[in-house]
């Protein structure tokens, strides 16, 4: 028996996992809540279409992986949403203004429930009966999760860069 309740699935093998699901949401308001805050990139055209192809492919190749229970990208994941918590709570210190501070808590909020959600994913039937391998045409289908998965790197390709962000000049006479 599974810790949440399940999606509706078409073939054989357990429901699809709503905590899979929260993830999915919370990571795209996380997204959504960091294009508030800093806006759209200002790079030239082509630089923007690679960052946003290159992040939408990225993303939904990790988010495939994910929901399929694949432990690299799993692993990934984690790294990336342990280490976007710990930099969102050091960030929360050094807000300026009450709706800094909003849109701060809430990015912090969107990070810790989408850390929930991959920590109760993890405990799921789905979890187990994926880590066995089963045929990719076999079970719930996925797509809509890896459609958000893309949508997400659509919008971190669009996001602009973090206010002062780092400068790391690169002097070709010193080689």
């Amino acid at each position: 028996m599974s810790v949440d309740g399940g999606v509706e699935q078409q073939g054989a093998g357990p429901p699809l996992p709503s905590s899979i699901w929260v993830v999915a949401w919370a990571s795209l308001a996380g997204q959504a809540v960091l294009l508030i805050s800093r806006g759209v990139r200002d790079d030239n055209e082509v630089s923007l279409v690679v960052s946003v192809v290159l992040g939408a492919l990225l993303i939904g190749y990790v988010s495939g992986g994910v929901v399929r229970a694949r432990t690299v990208r799993l692993v990934l994941a984690w790294v990336v949403l342990v280490l976007g918590l710990i930099a969102e709570l050091l960030g929360l210190v050094s807000v300026d203004g009450a709706g800094r501070a909003a849109l701060a808590v809430l990015s912090l909020t969107t990070t810790a429930v989408a850390l929930a959600g991959l920590a109760r994913f993890r405990r799921t039937d789905w979890y187990a009966w994926q880590r066995t391998k089963p045929p990719v045409d076999v079970g719930a289908p996925i797509g809509r999760l890896v459609a958000i998965g893309v949508l997400v790197g659509v919008l971190g390709g669009v996001t602009g860069a973090v206010d002062g962000g780092l400068d790391t000049p690169v002097n070709a006479a010193n080689r």
